[in-house]
């Protein structure tokens, strides 16, 4: 947990949720601002779905005027072409709608601005809170949790709830959407006293895929996990969506105007940069499984859902699903995950429609209460980039594709096992963080897959080694003093073992 920080409600009402974006990121005395739409989360975009709920046969078939906030639409910065400053960002109180902000951010690592809702606790925590995040479904946006009862849910047991767009209303977890998603995280835990061991997600339909994906994504230690998720019959697998959503065979594609009447391949097309057959993996690293759309089977090197093994996780489906391949999934899913985490849960509830309804909201709430985050010492971690995975920095051979590793970390014998690598260049092991930081003796049990040699650097290092051994004898390694590190390199696909013993 967090030290606790000031309660940032007393301040936000005195500086009327202004303008913000110094260069020390220190939130600035500015004149008030307002954001977004004039009108209060309840307007609607037009456009009711053309069959009854329980006959859809496409995501498209769910949007109706039920779905509020949908008018404030996708929204490029424009400062970013413009060359001009932007504040970073925004807020303003909701009219009619107690404790609840909207906050507009910009510059957050992609064109794409980000909007999303913060409903506060009905009076400012003495200690850090849990924040319960909303990803929406397709075709709506950061307003979508006004269709459910998460906001009172959280007032009720004094926790924090965000819902926010994810860059685009249909995005389907792409990395864009993800980056816009951790802008938001972060600065929401940055400005309010979150309790980082409990930070929620719950997810439905397309929000359900994208939140798995992100939970799984991102598991770097000072960045704001998930400590549980619930997905609501959620997209899991992008290229089995591509495969059985509807297509017109783009015959009225762009009419009148480019982006409209657009079927959901056409969405995932551009947000991918093409068809899964041509982009793969774009496809695979923003899914959490890759189910093969017609024999049904999961691909064994693409599965996001691995990283998930320590994260509680709630699978929801109404019985009578009417998108059958969304339910398809989701039941792949579930007994994907049933295979490999314990505090996984599976709920069929009774209902006919795609929507938020079928949810229990105060039984979510209810399971995710009991939930802390937790760190393993043990697993198969799959990478799809660079950067920190737990206590490992990964940089690969080649981008564009997948770095498995399992890996083991015993702290009290001050032994840590690394096999199974594939396209790995280095791995950076934090040792302070894992337990094992020198002085002392540290035996690393090490094997490559793909025998192309495995850098292993140990960070945090005051000397060069006493002595090195590999499988008992004598080996060398590299001290950088400079950067506190040494590095030692595998490249045997059978288990070596070595032991570095620091001053």
């Amino acid at each position: 947990m967090r030290t606790p920080r000031a309660p940032f409600l007393p301040a936000l009402l005195l500086l009327g949720l202004a303008a913000c974006g110094a260069e020390d990121g220190r939130p600035p005395v500015a004149a008030p601002v307002e954001v977004g739409p004039e009108e209060s989360p309840g307007g609607a975009e037009p456009g009711d779905p053309q069959v009854p709920p329980e006959s859809a046969r496409s995501l498209s078939d769910t949007v109706g005027t039920l779905d509020r906030f949908s008018g404030a639409g996708d929204e490029i910065d424009l400062t970013l072409t413009s060359g001009m400053t932007a504040p970073r960002y925004r807020a303003r109180f909701v009219p009619g709608y107690p404790g609840l902000v909207e906050f507009v951010l910009t510059n957050t690592g992609t064109i794409w601005v980000e909007r999303f809702l913060l409903q506060m606790p009905p009076t400012p925590p003495p200690t850090p809170a849990p924040l319960l995040v909303v990803f929406h479904k397709f075709g709506t946006g950061h307003g979508d949790v006004l269709n459910t009862t998460f906001l009172a849910e959280a007032q009720a047991r004094g926790w924090y709830c965000m819902s926010h767009t994810g860059a685009r209303q249909k995005h389907f977890g792409s990395n864009e959407s993800q980056i816009n998603t951790r802008a938001a995280l972060e600065l929401v835990a940055h400005l309010f006293p979150i309790d980082r061991d409990r930070v929620y997600g719950v997810g439905f339909s397309m929000g359900g895929g994208a939140l798995a994906n992100y939970a799984a994504r991102h598991q770097d230690p000072t960045g704001v996990r998930f400590a549980a998720i619930v997905n609501h019959t959620g997209g899991v697998s992008l290229a089995h969506t591509w495969f059985h959503e509807p297509d017109d065979a783009d015959l009225d594609d762009n009419t009148p105007l480019p982006g409209q009447n657009l079927e959901v391949p056409d969405i995932l097309e551009d947000l991918f940069g093409g068809p899964p057959s041509a982009v793969p993996f774009e496809y695979q690293r923003c899914s959490s499984i890759d189910l093969h759309p017609i024999q049904g089977t999961i691909g064994a090197g693409t599965d996001f859902a691995r990283n998930l093994f320590a994260v509680p996780t709630l699978t929801w489906i109404a019985s009578a699903e009417p998108l059958a391949y969304l339910a398809t999934q989701t039941y792949a899913f579930d007994g994907h995950l049933q295979a490999q985490n314990v505090a996984h849960a599976f709920v069929v509830a009774s209902g006919n429609v795609h929507a938020w309804t079928t949810l229990d909201e105060t039984a979510v709430c209810d399971w995710l209460q009991t939930k802390t985050l937790q760190t393993p010492t043990a697993g198969r971690t799959l990478a799809d980039e660079n950067g920190r995975w737990l206590h490992f920095d990964l940089e690969q051979d080649a981008a564009g594709s997948f770095t498995p590793f399992t890996w083991s970390i015993d702290a009290a014998a001050r032994r840590i096992e690394l096999s199974q690598t594939a396209n790995l260049r280095r791995v950076s092991i934090h040792a302070a963080a894992a337990g094992v930081a020198p002085p002392g003796t540290m035996t690393l049990g090490l094997a490559t897959a793909d025998g192309t040699g495995d850098r292993v650097r140990i960070l945090g290092v005051a000397g060069a080694p006493l002595a090195v051994t590999r499988d008992g004898l004598a080996a060398g390694g590299t001290y950088d003093a400079l950067a506190g590190t040494f590095e030692i390199i595998e490249t045997d696909a059978a288990r070596h073992e070595w032991v570095l013993t620091f001053p």
